[in-house]
């Protein structure tokens, strides 16, 4: 790679710019084999890289090799803050950079711009974007955990309950990520989450979510027959076969087994029975307990086409629930996005992009657009 800034250096020195031979470089080698050029080429020649492509190169050929010479994270803060200082905003870029990037390369992003410019990226965005468009950007400069922990006291927080809300969130995440999400919420808001849910929820709802933040789901990927037809037989005898429901027996089972175990429970159940778990579920609970129970089994069993079920939600009808678009796809968007879209065909016979573009509009559009598109 010495060569290589050598070569570099011969192609700009002198009268006229060799573009050939910069391009055949340049465009041929891995981001962090230019890192190296570019510190090769100091030492050798005790010159800028960048200041001297800057000086040879017009436009956007400028443009192009200074992007190809900037660390990628350094690069993206600068895009951000180009896009915001000044007159206006340009929403473009905030979008091309932002909703292309992990969860994990935005927090880098963020720490990079801190330190570049001395400026809070979040206050910066929240300065210059505003509804739904800020709570999206926002959404998606906040860590996972972090993210859930915000949504959860939401749907406590103020007059009301969103019971959907805690729902969805409890009833969808794993033991470690209810753990972490307990210890942010303790964290952050200075409050214990369980003490919270127990004074926002009651009876069947309550227990339940109680019973699913104490993280004790099994992992075990290798069921036992016996045991899962016994499941079976007891979760029968506790509802279908009895005048009235014994939630308790639910209850334990449904936060308690793996999605392997809860799957065989599921087959015995339809063997013994002649339909499914979830037509149980229908006929013995109401409200927001067969909501939450339906959860469990739809997001264990099959997580993909449950969250097809929410984008749905949140765009059928009148309106659009905005916070339920902007969660779903922000939260999805690294894990299963591509099975997402072709759950939502097979449910719904349309095309997931074209309803969402379909029901929004604008740079919000967009933006939910180029996240879904992964």
């Amino acid at each position: 790679m010495s060569n290589d800034a050598e070569t570099l250096r011969n192609a700009m020195k002198g009268f006229g710019t060799d573009e050939a031979t910069l391009i055949k470089v340049v465009a041929n080698r891995t981001n962090r084999q230019r890192q190296v050029i570019k510190e090769q080429y100091k030492a050798a020649f005790g010159r800028d890289l960048i200041a001297d492509l800057k000086s040879e190169l017009r436009g956007k050929m400028e443009d192009a090799f200074v992007a190809l010479f900037t660390d990628p994270v350094e690069f993206d803060a600068d895009s951000l803050r180009n896009a915001m200082k000044g007159f206006g905003t340009d929403e473009a870029t905030l979008i091309k950079v932002v909703a292309n990037r992990t969860n994990r390369q935005r927090q880098i992003i963020k720490e990079q711009y801190k330190q570049a410019f001395g400026r809070d990226l979040i206050s910066d965005l929240k300065s210059e974007l505003h509804g739904k468009m800020e709570d999206a950007f926002i959404a998606l400069f906040t860590n996972p955990v972090e993210y859930d922990a915000d949504a959860l006291r939401d749907a406590m927080h103020g007059a009301g309950t969103n019971e959907d809300t805690l729902i969805e969130i409890i009833a969808s995440r794993n033991n470690e990520q209810l753990a972490a999400i307990k210890q942010c919420y303790n964290t952050k808001y200075q409050r214990d989450l369980e003490a919270d849910i127990k004074k926002e929820t009651h009876g069947t709802l309550e227990h339940l979510l109680v019973s699913l933040l104490q993280g004790k789901r099994s992992y075990n990927p290798h069921p036992d027959q016996g045991r899962c037809a016994a499941i079976a037989k007891e979760i029968y005898d506790a509802g279908e076969a009895k005048l009235g429901t014994d939630e308790s027996v639910f209850n334990k089972y449904f936060v308690s087994l793996s999605p392997m175990e809860l799957a065989c429970v599921s087959q015995h159940y339809h063997k013994l029975t002649g339909h499914t778990i979830l037509e149980a579920i229908d006929k013995e609970f109401h409200g927001d307990s067969k909501k939450a129970f339906r959860t469990i089994v739809y997001a264990t069993l099959s997580p993909s086409e449950y969250f097809a079920t929410r984008v749905k939600d949140a765009i059928k009808g009148f309106g659009t629930k905005d916070h339920l678009l902007i969660r779903v796809l922000i939260t999805r968007d690294e894990i299963d996005m591509p099975q997402i879209k072709q759950y939502y065909k097979q449910l719904y016979g349309k095309d997931m992009v074209q309803d969402i573009k379909d029901d929004i509009s604008g740079d919000y559009q967009k933006l939910m657009v180029e996240l879904c598109s992964h």
